[in-house]
């Protein structure tokens, strides 16, 4: 069996900057990815205008690796299951499991859109 290079560590502020640049300042508690110390993934719950927010976001090359993202998959549940408030996610338009992704993890569709026109999903523990 053939060991991954990729790493999931918990994320730090200096993960995110890394990510995101200086746009996300947000409170959050979620993980990265890591291949050959390069973020390849980020994902986990933070606060956005007093709502708990679920974000995720992988880059062409953490594709590959379907594993991991498995696994990455079942560390955002547990931190979804674990959360003692309302959550809000967004499903992005851009990625074909999203809104099955939210489903699998609890989530139901609110009806509403977001400005781009992506659905609003809630999960309610």
């Amino acid at each position: 069996m053939r060991k991954s290079k990729i790493i999931i560590e918990p994320a730090t502020r200096e993960h995110v900057k890394e990510f995101y640049g200086d746009k996300y300042t947000k409170s959050f508690k979620g993980h990265v990815a890591l291949l050959d110390g390069k973020i390849v993934g980020i994902a986990g719950l933070g606060f956005e205008k007093d709502q708990m927010l679920l974000f995720s976001e992988i880059t062409e090359e953490m594709r590959p690796f379907k594993k991991d993202i498995v696994k990455a998959v079942y560390m955002l549940d547990r931190m979804v299951k674990e959360a003692k408030y309302p959550i809000v996610a967004i499903a992005n338009k851009k990625e074909a499991m999203s809104e099955k992704l939210l489903v699998k993890l609890g989530f139901i569709s609110t009806g509403c859109l977001a400005s781009d026109g992506s659905k609003i999903f809630r999960r309610v523990p």
